[in-house]
């Protein structure tokens, strides 16, 4: 009878789905805040190539770049007619009015008319510069994130021991992110920045080239000052994401094993230790919150101490008749885009240098190399017949260069045998499935396979040879149906079923809420192991490859469901080559032959019957697990 689902008791934790993603973000904006800065934004021009791939929307963002600075700088020459104009009253007005009204010089309304006509087309060019750059950011941040995991798929198994999956992930998601802020929107203020700052201190000096001296005199004190400060306040802000982050992982841990937690009575410990990470927390943030008030403070008692002491020369200009009222109110306007702007390109900086360090990770994955190399004329199996052959094998992991898994391990399987890999953990029973599939390539000695060296073939072709069911039952998110397809893209939904049926798990995805289109969620976690384990046999039936490599494939299931699934495994391998790795030797009495491996050497070979007569290792084991030889 297929094993049910267990049945799940009401709990008070967050859904998991929840408790993953409040984790994931916590970690997700601790890592941004923790990743290094380069030292200079010259590896940023390695993202150039992506980028140029969209001239069109590059000169659109440029042109309504350029409009929308000219129109924004446009609003304090505006403001200036609207005073001097507008506001002139019934005497003389000057000569300009005139020429630029919407109507009668003589009514105020025709100014006002006019400034509302430039914040409008303002409003709409940055708009557009808006869109076209955010468009432009995710494209190529779409295509870098398509470009490096395309490589990643293409890498060996080797890369994986040598960098951490969570690494990886890492520069898939928080690099990105900090690359995209600077191409959907950094760059975009920053060029925005320095056309407008640039075209306001110009107008400036035509205004008062005296006032506009003054007010370059304030920035390098402010510019000192959001230095100092800044730094203060990032530091801060990383403590407080660190404890927050702490926080976060340690309440999922807690409710995500609240049955332990209450099992050993330490929900006050973790209620206390959860306190002290939210007071950390807490603490870390006034005291950033301190900092930036004492800046706000300072900058804007200089900032506008400085200011005022400008515009009282100026209102003393205006009295002895050197400038109008409109020029101070445009100077004003222009002096405000012009420091502000200084402002905004310190902190821009600090985002570019991010960006250029993640994009110096992201290329060090692109610039990745696999040790599995396709030859250039690959040789071509279409449908093998299963014979395998290990001639001479030996072979270390390149982690583990002075520690041999395999030493001179030989022998030949013929199409249709059933051939059993038996032995103690460590003896090279999993490096042999490694080898066949290619994963890794020997050190000396060949892997063959109906007569080909596994080395001449192209790996996706040899690899279509094989299904395999891990001990591990690594399945994916995604439906019941979805994860047996995986076997083979395009199945019918009937094979599919008819698959299930053979491995004995069609009567528990049938009881499951929407039967085959149920969701299992992350892993098929809502699964117990041995259903897991049912639908990793199912996805490799479907498959139909003709050599079968079982790796510990009944490990999870009770006694009966495994003598079930022995049968359909029995049926299955009638027409097919079959690999059989097995600790319970109950597994393995029917198969052809029976290899024995201990420490990367093949110390025995023959049936179980055989073998179990002859005292050696085979036998031991038999012993421990039977009782008897």
């Amino acid at each position: 009878m297929a094993q049910t689902a267990p049945n799940s008791s009401p709990s008070l934790t967050p859904p998991e789905s929840v408790r993953r993603a409040s984790t994931f973000a916590a970690e997700l904006e601790q890592d941004k805040q923790a990743r290094s800065r380069a030292k200079s934004v010259k590896p940023l021009r390695r993202i150039m190539p992506f980028v140029l791939n969209y001239p069109g929307t590059i000169a659109l963002f440029l042109i309504f770049m350029v409009l929308a600075a000219m129109l924004s700088l446009s609003i304090g020459w505006a403001m200036k007619l609207i005073v001097d104009c507008g506001f002139g009253g019934s005497g003389e007005l000057p000569a300009e009015c005139e020429r630029f009204a919407l109507g009668n010089a003589a009514n105020m309304g025709s100014y006002f008319k006019l400034g509302i006509a430039v914040a409008f087309f303002t409003a709409v060019f940055s708009a557009l510069r808006f869109y076209y750059v955010s468009v432009l950011g995710q494209r190529v941040i779409a295509d870098l994130r398509k470009a490096v995991y395309n490589h990643l798929t293409t890498l060996s198994t080797s890369f994986f021991e040598r960098v951490h999956t969570g690494e990886v992930q890492s520069r898939l998601t928080t690099d990105t992110m900090l690359i995209e802020t600077v191409i959907g929107s950094s760059i975009s203020f920053a060029l925005r920045t320095i056309v407008t700052s640039i075209g306001a201190l110009v107008l400036m000096f035509f205004i008062s080239w005296k006032l506009t001296l003054m007010v370059i005199s304030i920035g390098p004190f402010l510019i000192l000052i959001g230095i100092v400060f800044g730094r203060r306040v990032q530091r801060l802000s990383r403590s407080s994401q660190d404890n927050l982050a702490t926080a976060s992982v340690r309440a999922g841990e807690s409710l995500g094993a609240i049955q332990t937690v209450q099992a050993f009575t330490r929900e006050v410990k973790e209620r206390e230790d959860f306190g002290r990470a939210t007071e950390a927390t807490f603490d870390a943030h006034r005291s950033r919150i301190l900092v930036r008030s004492v800046m706000t403070f300072v900058l804007f008692g200089f900032g506008m101490a400085g200011m005022v002491g400008v515009f009282w020369y100026g209102a003393e200009l205006v009295q002895t008749g050197d400038l109008s009222g409109g020029d101070i109110v445009g100077f004003s306007y222009y002096a405000f885009a012009a420091v502000s702007g200084v402002g905004f390109l310190t902190n821009t900086y600090t985002d570019f240098l991010r960006a250029a360090g993640a994009t110096e990770r992201i290329m060090e994955l692109l610039s990745e190399t696999s040790d599995i190399i396709a030859p250039e004329k690959p040789e071509v199996i279409g449908v093998a017949r299963g014979e395998i052959r290990f001639d001479d094998v030996s072979f270390s992991y390149p982690t583990r260069p002075e520690q041999q898994a395999l030493h001179g391990v030989g022998f030949d399987i013929k199409p249709g045998e059933t051939i059993a890999l038996v032995g103690p953990s460590g003896a090279g029973k999993t490096t042999v499935f490694q080898l066949l599939l290619r994963f890794y390539d020997v050190n000396s000695g060949a892997v063959k396979i109906d007569g080909h060296d596994v080395r001449a073939l192209a790996p996706e072709n040899l690899r279509r040879q094989f299904s395999i069911v891990q001990q591990n039952t690594p399945l994916f998110s995604g439906t019941a149906m979805e994860n047996i397809r995986y076997g083979r893209d395009g199945a019918s939904d009937d094979d599919v079923i008819a698959a299930a049926k053979s491995a004995f798990a069609h009567d528990f995805i049938s009881a499951l809420p929407q039967g085959y289109n149920t969701d299992l969620g992350e892993a098929a976690a809502s699964l117990s192991g041995g259903q897991r384990q049912r639908i990793a046999i199912a996805r490799a039936i479907l498959r139909d490859a003709p050599v079968l490599l079982l790796d510990e494939a009944t490990s999870a299931l009770d006694s009966e469901s495994e003598i079930a699934v022995q049968s359909a495994f029995e049926n299955l391998s009638k027409s097919k080559t079959t690999l059989v790795i097995a600790h319970r030797l109950s597994t393995v009495r029917k198969a052809d032959r029976i290899i024995v491996l201990d420490q990367g050497r093949i110390v025995e070979t023959g049936t179980h019957d055989s073998l179990a007569k002859t005292g050696g290792l085979y036998a031991r084991l038999s012993e421990m697990q039977f009782g008897i030889q």
